[in-house]
């Protein structure tokens, strides 16, 4: 079996009393939420990005929402940038807006995590959230033209002013 710091996720051996890489201690105890909170970094995507569903999905742990917004800032993984962007969508959490727009809006970001950041931010609200998804009306890509135009729709209808 290989273990693994649950901080760098640096390769540590059975006994190892601390993390040779980064220090931590390995003996101490997290509590679950802890554990998959740090797992959210894992350098192996699906391990992030299950840890990712279960604390969004299953717990609806909201400690989550900020390693998260982070998340959408570092991670270079298509697969943990759209699992985090789903998730900060679930949460509809306002503090996700800012991050969730410059996902939206980047032309570097995946297609697929594009079209996730708008659907997250519709299902947000707000004017910042208009605005994010007025700019992506004109975004290149028909795809995210379209969530864009539908968030919108949405929007307007909870707020009682259809187009």
């Amino acid at each position: 079996m290989t273990y693994y710091c649950p901080n760098c996720w640096a390769e540590v051996a059975a006994e190892a009393e601390f993390c040779p890489a980064c220090g931590r201690s390995l003996r101490e105890e997290e509590d679950y939420v802890d554990k998959l909170i740090s797992a959210v970094r894992h350098f192996e995507p699906t391990r992030a990005a299950l840890a990712i569903q279960i604390l969004s999905e299953m717990l609806v742990e909201p400690r989550a929402i900020g390693p998260l917004i982070e998340l959408l800032g570092t991670a270079q993984d298509a697969y943990v940038l759209h699992s985090a962007t789903v998730a900060l969508g679930r949460f509809a959490d306002p503090r996700a807006v800012p991050a969730l727009t410059r996902r939206a809006l980047d032309p570097t970001t995946p297609l697929v995590v594009r079209v996730a950041a708008v659907d997250a931010l519709g299902r947000i609200g707000g004017d910042q959230v208009r605005a994010a998804l007025e700019g992506a009306l004109a975004d290149p890509n028909a795809t995210v033209r379209d969530h864009a135009r539908q968030a919108l729709q949405r929007l307007l209808e909870a707020e009682g002013n259809g187009w």
